[in-house]
């Protein structure tokens, strides 16, 4: 997450997740500021675009191994862009309706300005800004770069296909990071920024094989090659430590207890197992049940639950005999919408018999 986006993303996450309004109501002028800061003090006046570093710190893509070629100016904008989406929402549920208005027409506003800026309509590309990476209208192609306006809802339906297809071909390819080694197909490109999002991103614009295959990927870059060299934590880098160059050349700065690469764990319990938050109905009262079977094959089940304030939810699924067997448990006083992939509904069975 980019740092100075926490203050608003946090509250809503937890209101989210939890269903409680005090920390919207109390941050809530607090976040307000926030907006004005980047609005009179970090946009170009000439291009529109965010532009001064110290709003969000210059980390960028942290440890993505291909951060160099980012513009790091798009994911300002696109982490702004979701900010105010958040505002305008928050606004709502405390009842101010002048805030919403102000904040839907700032979000039209700035939308129209990352399209034109960070789109080729032609190529259905992520392109440069000029301002922070590579020349104005430059092709920056990279992982990352598709990651943040598919998961935030940034590209015109129109154009959504296109772009979602270069975005797994960005994952599919073999890529040539900033050291210049070359990476196999469906490494892990990203950084602390666009790992966060990028599975979801995938999964939501019907890549879940691509996503899979992500997620078991061993060789360098991946999230099981630290596992493949000891790992039982989350490490800060993906190479902290290797059975070939032992700690190399990260002894200055290397944690072996740092979660952002492990925020993956978010799309295998709402993708894999498929337990999902209903936004209309907060707090897990109402919520969604949508697995996803690995379409590859090589992953044959998984099972797991979460502990709502209501109670577990499980879920759990496996491949037998090219039949794939779902089961799961929702709290007392919950109700849950399932969906299944399926050929057709003849092909489900509850308990054995058709469902009507």
């Amino acid at each position: 997450m980019l740092w100075g986006s926490a203050g608003i993303t946090i509250p809503w996450e937890v209101y989210q997740q939890y269903g409680d309004k005090v920390l919207l109501a109390e941050h809530y002028q607090a976040m307000c500021r926030y907006i004005d800061y980047i609005l009179e003090k970090n946009i170009d006046p000439k291009t529109g675009v965010i532009v001064q570093e110290h709003v969000y710190g210059n980390l960028g893509d942290w440890l993505g191994p291909e951060d160099n070629k980012n513009d790091k100016t798009l994911m300002w904008e696109a982490y702004f862009l979701y900010d105010l989406e958040i505002m305008s929402k928050v606004a709502a549920l405390l009842g101010k309706a002048e805030d919403v208005e102000r904040y839907d027409a700032l979000y039209t506003e700035r939308l129209d300005l990352f399209r034109k800026t960070y789109v080729d309509g032609a190529t259905a590309k992520t392109i440069s800004s000029g301002m922070n990476g590579p020349q104005k209208g430059e092709s920056v192609d990279i992982q990352t770069s598709y990651v943040l306006p598919l998961s935030f809802g940034l590209i015109a339906d129109t154009m959504k296909v296109r772009f979602a297809a270069n975005f797994a071909n960005s994952v599919a390819r073999s890529n040539i990071a900033d050291d210049g080694k070359r990476c196999p197909p469906y490494s892990l490109m990203t950084g602390f920024i666009g790992t966060a999002w990028i599975n979801k991103a995938l999964s939501d614009n019907g890549y879940d094989d691509v996503a899979y295959k992500l997620l078991q990927q061993t060789e360098y870059p991946s999230w099981l090659y630290p596992v493949e060299q000891g790992a039982t934590t989350i490490w800060e880098r993906l190479n902290s430590y290797t059975h070939v160059d032992g700690f190399g050349k990260n002894n200055r700065m290397n944690s072996f207890n740092h979660y952002s690469f492990g925020a993956v764990g978010a799309w295998l319990y709402g993708y894999s197992l498929g337990i999902m938050r209903d936004e209309d109905v907060p707090g897990f009262k109402h919520f969604i049940l949508a697995p996803r079977v690995d379409p590859t094959g090589k992953m044959v089940s998984a099972k797991g639950y979460y502990d709502s304030l209501y109670g577990r939810i499980e879920s759990s699924w496996s491949i037998s005999d090219d039949k794939v067997s779902y089961s799961f448990v929702i709290p007392a006083n919950t109700s849950a919408t399932l969906r299944l992939h399926a050929e057709s509904l003849s092909r489900v069975k509850e308990g054995g018999l058709p469902v009507d």
